[in-house]
């Protein structure tokens, strides 16, 4: 049955977790941090939203702005009520007076209530994001007008309508105000806006995307562009290279089985760095598998040559400070032949092993699904437990899973896990290399009958005969994440045209990103 590219259905989304605390951020023009002593560049969290929410899982789609099917508890709106207080209350300290008169203007010795007026508007025509937000300032004027009539102190009324402002759903939630009967309809401008700024910098519209929406410009795919370059560009982009990098690969898992000191900060860094890369200087897809960049400091001296090495400038750490963030720089990868790209990098190879001992099977289920995008079933009730070698009996590690694998409940499965986790056995569980022999046997055969000898055969293989599996999973997951949702059936036309076009043309992953602004997912909703 042919399949007809249509939008996705218009939902209600509540803002994760990030996309709260920036978009606080970008309201107030200040981080709410919690009180601590500081100890300088350290990796101690000190963000009080981050510190409090509980962390958003990831949704059908992967990654955690996916929100649908996470509600509000009672537990989690008291920690919004927290929040908001915390915030207002910072906002109107004599501290922070220039954030204020952001909105206000200068100051004198009081706020006028002219200056309130045009604070609560101003406050509230960023925090909802929508086109209409004229009858709710009306309102909420006078509200406040009302309170000042009954003698209420100015700066006590002008709290209460931001609070409001902060705790409506306007504000903690993305909503797209499509118009019109059941069926397909384009998004205005200030949905696109909200769209496209929630998409790269994670936060609420600027004003130069507000002022396009306004003017009704916005819609037009060439204006789309130009400001999906400028947000591209804007450091605030940071936001989505850093996100989208920490959970297609799921990097949070290096922090979790490897502690907590310089080198982990800077294992966990590497990939984010190197898929910011990726993206602003609009690399071939495959590079995410085969690249002659990397990043790195001294603290991964060891995973590379000495010569490519030469080209990272030392640093000296301070005394007294707690686990330091040392900058990654680039460098080329010209005498290291067995690294490049992301199935090299020593902390996604860390992460599913044990202190001395690698986990092909883990290895593999990541290569599976991150990579190549093929989703595995639960395992069935009745396969068989791993075999335990007999009294006397002595086999390998890979011979027990190869006995497992001769079961063909089990075959199903592991003959697209097996080669691919065991293919990764040149890099020990620390994610160093090491030689074929004694014992290290990176040897394999793909389900597709082709067979290789170490790693760098099996990634000539991924590169050569996967490449178009592995861009369409890209493609999938630039989609997932823009969208903010799981994809369906009706993406796929969409999806199956761009991927097929990146094939042929090596495309890069910034023009991946301007074909999904532009695509017919983004930039309409459907109404049931």
């Amino acid at each position: 049955v042919d399949v007809q590219a249509r939008a996705g259905v218009a939902r209600l989304q509540r803002l994760s977790v990030f996309e709260y605390r920036e978009s606080l951020r970008s309201l107030l023009g200040f981080d709410l941090e919690i009180s601590f002593i500081k100890t300088g560049a350290t990796t101690t969290e000190r963000s009080l939203v981050l510190k409090m929410m509980p962390p958003d899982p990831p949704g059908e789609s992967g990654f955690s702005n996916d929100t649908v099917k996470s509600p509000i508890t009672e537990t989690i709106w008291e920690k919004y009520n927290f929040i908001t207080n915390t915030a207002v209350e910072n906002l109107f300290s004599k501290e922070n007076q220039s954030h204020l008169e952001v909105y206000t203007g200068p100051i004198k010795k009081e706020m006028t209530k002219e200056q309130g007026i045009q604070l609560v508007s101003k406050f509230m025509m960023k925090a909802f994001k929508t086109k209409d937000c004229k009858e709710a300032m009306d309102h909420a004027v006078q509200k406040l007008e009302k309170s000042l009539n009954e003698k209420a102190s100015l700066v006590t009324s002008l709290k209460n309508s931001l609070k409001t402002i902060l705790l409506s759903p306007q504000f903690i939630y993305k909503s797209y105000q499509v118009e019109g009967p059941s069926g397909e309809h384009p998004l205005n401008g200030y949905d696109l806006a909200q769209k496209l700024s929630y998409f790269l910098w994670g936060t609420v519209p600027d004003q130069q995307l507000l002022t396009l929406a306004e003017e009704g410009s916005l819609t037009k795919p060439e204006v789309l562009l130009k400001e999906c370059d400028r947000l591209l560009d804007d450091p605030r982009s940071k936001f989505f290279t850093s996100t989208f990098a920490r959970e297609w690969l799921s990097i949070d898992e290096i922090k979790k089985s490897t502690g907590k000191n310089d080198k982990v900060q800077a294992l966990y860094e590497q990939p984010i760095k190197f898929v910011d890369y990726l993206i602003r200087e609009n690399r071939p897809i495959i590079e995410a598998i085969d690249s002659k960049v990397t990043y790195a400091n001294h603290m991964l001296g060891s995973y590379y040559s000495k010569e490519d090495l030469k080209s990272v400038p030392r640093f000296n750490r301070p005394k007294g400070l707690e686990v330091v963030v040392r900058p990654l720089h680039r460098m080329e990868l010209t005498h290291t032949n067995y690294r490049g790209g992301v199935l090299t990098m020593p902390g996604l190879l860390s992460m599913y092993s044990g202190h001395k001992r690698t986990s092909p099977i883990l290895r593999g289920i990541w290569v599976l699904e991150r990579i190549l995008g093929d989703e595995l079933a639960e395992p069935p009730m009745d396969v068989p437990p791993i075999p335990v070698p007999k009294k006397g009996e002595k086999l390998t590690f890979r011979e027990i899973f190869e006995k497992h694998q001769s079961n063909p409940n089990c075959a199903v499965c592991h003959s697209r896990i097996d080669p691919l986790g065991f293919g990764l056995e040149n890099f020990g569980p620390d994610g160093a290399f090491r030689q074929s022999g004694k014992g290290i046997d990176s040897s394999g055969k793909t389900p597709d009958g082709d067979e290789f000898k170490d790693f760098l055969e099996l990634k000539e293989i991924l590169v050569e005969k996967y490449r178009s599996q592995i861009i369409h999973t890209m493609t999938e997951k630039m989609f997932s994440y823009a969208l903010a949702r799981n994809l369906e059936v009706h993406d796929k036309p969409v999806i199956n045209k761009i991927a097929k076009e990146f094939d042929v043309n090596n495309g890069g992953y910034r023009t991946l990103i301007k074909e999904v602004v532009t695509s017919l997912p983004f930039t309409h909703a459907f109404i049931q």
